[in-house]
């Protein structure tokens, strides 16, 4: 009897030994791996792709008529409050270049140019609503959700 009280005493301490040990779930994780682990990616790339193929659409008559007339997004990541389903931040990387010719010794110059531009998301932005605005016909220009702002809205200031 003195056997067993001690052999489920020392299994019952060795539990909880190592249950204190494990570390808490993350607070915060990337939106491809919301709700669970690689759960979001297919809905957050396709989401990105969206935005992508929106921001071709303008950039010819706005951002890409300056020094970087090839702008491109790059890639688009956010952070996602695993506890509420909510973002936290998105960033959305673009890049540019500019290249000429030295007529005198034919070597080619490049200029290029990263631009990180964070989107104007309101504080707590549920992420079923923000992927719903991204399936819309015009998801650069929709006013982001529980905000007066469209993503378009913060890019002027950022790609310059």
């Amino acid at each position: 009897m003195l056997r067993n009280t001690l052999a489920a005493l020392f299994l019952t301490a060795s539990a909880s030994a190592f249950a204190a040990d494990t570390p808490p779930a993350n607070k915060y994780v990337d939106a491809t791996d919301w709700p669970v682990s690689e759960a979001g990616m297919d809905r957050f790339f396709e989401a990105e792709a969206r935005l992508n193929a929106a921001f071709d659409k303008v950039c010819g008559d706005t951002f890409c008529e300056g020094d970087f007339a090839n702008l491109r997004p790059l890639q688009l990541r956010c952070s996602i409050d695993a506890t509420k389903g909510t973002f936290k931040q998105c960033l959305w990387a673009f890049a540019g270049s500019h290249a000429t010719v030295n007529p005198k010794s034919g070597a080619v110059q490049v200029t290029a140019k990263t631009f990180k531009c964070k989107l104007l998301l309101a504080k707590d932005t549920p992420a079923e609503a923000f992927y719903e605005l991204t399936k819309g016909d015009d998801p650069l220009h929709a006013k982001l959700p529980m905000a007066s702002v469209s993503i378009y809205d913060g890019l002027p200031g950022c790609i310059n």
